[in-house]
């Protein structure tokens, strides 16, 4: 019977209030956080278990999801337990922190990691003064984020209907409600019907257009893709959804009760700011069609801002389409063998 690495490697747990690293940014495109008080304030537990090592393997390399420090969000209270030697590292794009660990000539074919932290998280909600035209070191800064990106290219398709929804519209938000309806109207959400709908699984704005559905990816990446057309920065956020039915509960009696992961966008006006949006959750909910046009709720936590990622330190094949939960290399191939379990209790 193999040994289990955790006899020949201990795990060293430490507890550590990470400072917050906020992404580069030109003054224009700070955000502050809100006054008001926190809408949500609750503690997050996210475990991961990888597994099914394969015999023989050389080098272990994984990274793990960390709630990042944003205006939206204040973590606090983070305490982190997995193999010793782990590092919490950044990149340098979007300024994406990541645990990380490694493990050289592995002693068993699993190990554990655990992520503890209090969250402290607000609602969004728009500036209202008018957008404007972007000057010089505005457009400087944002240009990477009216890039193609795979998977979420504008087509010619994708151009012709973004030409036909915006023409004659020069108010950049009226522009940006446009999209957004025109996906509303034209897409299902899968889960309304997952018997008969189904996501690409990749986040493809080419699939939500063409198949007319997808999930949240797919929404996002349409609206990115149209959004370029009229020079509207944008960035895609990707974390998990902490529903208010999962509030409390300790274990998961069935694993697809997982709350999994859930993305959402965020939009670039001059004079206005990052205007926050859900396309999903208002195909989902039409009373609050208006209100996730550029509101978001609370009851989130966001691991991951952009597309096409790379790791730090990088990993060993390509960038990755989006980044959460974790990614595993056992001698520098993907090894997907890793279960996720995220449970959150919302506290005073």
């Amino acid at each position: 019977m193999r040994r289990s690495f955790f006899a020949f490697a201990p795990l060293l747990a430490l507890a550590a209030t990470l400072l917050a690293q906020d992404p580069p940014a030109t003054p224009a495109l700070e955000e502050s956080r809100p006054a008001a008080p926190a809408a949500l304030k609750a503690q997050v537990r996210d475990s991961f278990l990888v597994k099914d090592l394969p015999a023989g393997t050389k080098k272990v390399r994984a990274w793990f999801e960390l709630p990042q420090e944003e205006p939206l969000q204040n973590i606090t209270d983070l305490k982190i337990t997995a193999p010793e030697g782990y590092k919490i590292t950044t990149e340098p794009v979007d300024a994406n922190r990541f645990l990380y660990v490694e493990i050289a000539d592995p002693k068993a074919a699993t190990f554990e990691v655990t992520v503890t932290f209090t969250i402290e998280r607000w609602e969004s909600a728009p500036s209202a003064t008018k957008a404007g035209v972007p000057g010089a070191e505005e457009k400087k800064a944002l240009a990477a984020k009216l890039a193609d990106f795979p998977n979420g290219e504008t087509t010619d398709k994708i151009r012709e209907k973004a030409g036909e929804l915006s023409k004659g519209v020069a108010d950049p938000v009226a522009q940006a409600r446009k999209f957004y309806d025109f996906i509303i109207d034209n897409a299902e959400y899968w889960k309304k019907d997952p018997d008969h709908l189904k996501p690409s699984g990749k986040g493809s704005a080419t699939y939500c257009m063409d198949s007319k559905t997808g999930n949240c990816t797919d929404f996002h990446a349409l609206f990115q893709a149209m959004a370029r057309t009229v020079d509207l920065p944008t960035q895609f956020v990707m974390g998990t959804a902490l529903k208010k039915e999962l509030d409390g509960v300790e274990k998961f009696d069935d694993p697809k009760k997982e709350p999994s992961y859930h993305c959402w966008i965020r939009t670039y006006y001059a004079g206005r700011g990052w205007v926050y949006s859900d396309i999903s959750y208002a195909d989902m909910n039409d009373a609050k069609r208006d209100y996730y046009f550029d509101h978001i709720d609370a009851s989130r936590v966001a691991f991951s801002h952009g597309r096409n990622i790379d790791l730090a330190p990088k990993q060993e094949g390509a960038k990755l389409n989006w980044f959460v939960k974790c990614f595993v290399e056992a001698d520098g191939k993907e090894h997907a063998g890793w279960t996720r379990e995220l449970t959150w209790k919302s506290v005073k």
